[in-house]
Formats: structure tokens, C-alpha cells, sequence
């Protein structure tokens, strides 16, 4: 520990379970680990950038400021690919009668939907063979269908933990920190 330099490790004694180190210098910040690596670059005391007393994370803005990673943040997730489709549907049928609205929801269930879990490729291509009357899905190229990394989130919520143990350890709150730099 040597200003904005840092190397700092955290892990069980005797276990590599879930293990980290998180490595600062001028405008970088590194979290390595059981985990995977992620290198991020925003402002010169990246633990200012990512300190949070109340342990709150901020996957969309933080990832806008990856350099380098070993895992993607995003990855394809096929809660968000039923809940987009869905939603449209919902949306195309909002004037329709509601006697109609069922079984175009139900084939929309069977023949696209059911296969959300079967990976973006197969769930891209049903929703593209699609045919109904009522509901008609086009340029869906443009759809994303992604969601935040489980490893992307551990290593996130493992950053503002370090940097509240170091705090802590160091007396310091993140105000104090801000203040003296």
C-alpha cells in the first residue's frame, strides 16, 4: 500500500475459494481471482471511483470503463430475452380484443419463448420463424438480449468490499479519503 499504489489480497487462510487481489496505480484498477480479472481505468484513485458505504453496485456505468477482462460482463440471459419478448407482445396486442390476445400469447409461448433456454442462437432464429397475425416481430438483429455476468457481478460486489475492508482497516471512511486527496 503505497498511495495509488496498491496490492491488496483477500482470502480464507488455507482455502482458494473465492479469493481476490485488487491492484491500483494511476487511473487502473485490477481485480483478479478465483473469479476471473477484470481491469478497469475511469479517474486517477480508481477506489474513489468504485468506493460505496452503502456496498451499492453500478453494473452498467462500470462497465462502460473495462480496459481488459478474462469474462465477458454481458452475456446472453434468457430471462431478459422472455421478458423483451413479452413485453412487445404486450405492447402490439394492447388494442386487440382480449379474446384474441390468449392464443397469440400461447403460440408465442410455444414457439418462441420455450426455447429461451436453449441458447440466443436457437431463441434468435424462433423468434425470427415467427408467424402470427396479431403479433409480427422485424429487425430483430436490434434486440439485446444480454444481462450482467454472474462473474462480472461477484467481482463488482468484491471491489466495493475490499475497498470497505481496506477502509476499515486503514481507519479511513471513503469522505475523509476524498477529501485529503
Amino acid at each position: 500500500d503505497q498511495g495509488l499504489y496498491r496490492h491488496l489480497r483477500f482470502a480464507t487462510p488455507g482455502n482458494s475459494i473465492g479469493w481476490y487481489e485488487l491492484i491500483t496505480t494511476p487511473n487502473l484498477l485490477t481485480i483478479n481471482g478465483d473469479m476471473g480479472t477484470y481491469m478497469f481505468s475511469r479517474v486517477e484513485d480508481m477506489f474513489h471511483f468504485f468506493d460505496r458505504p452503502d456496498g451499492s453496485i453500478n453494473p452498467d456505468y462500470w462497465a462502460e470503463k473495462i480496459h481488459a477482462s478474462s469474462d465477458p460482463a454481458a452475456v446472453y440471459s434468457a430471462k431478459v430475452f422472455t421478458d423483451t419478448i413479452r413485453d412487445a407482445a404486450i405492447d402490439q396486442l394492447d388494442d386487440v380484443d382480449e379474446a384474441l390476445q390468449g392464443p397469440a400469447l400461447a403460440a408465442l409461448e410455444e414457439e418462441v419463448l420455450d426455447y429461451a433456454s436453449e441458447g440466443e442462437e436457437e431463441a434468435r432464429g424462433a423468434l425470427e420463424r415467427f408467424s402470427n397475425d396479431l403479433l409480427e416481430f422485424t429487425d430483430t438483429w436490434e434486440y439485446n438480449f444480454t444481462g450482467h455476468s454472474f462473474r462480472y457481478l461477484w467481482n463488482l460486489h468484491a471491489i466495493v468490499h475490499g475497498i470497505a475492508r481496506y477502509r476499515a482497516l486503514a481507519g479511513q471512511s471513503a469522505e475523509e479519503t476524498a477529501a485529503a486527496a
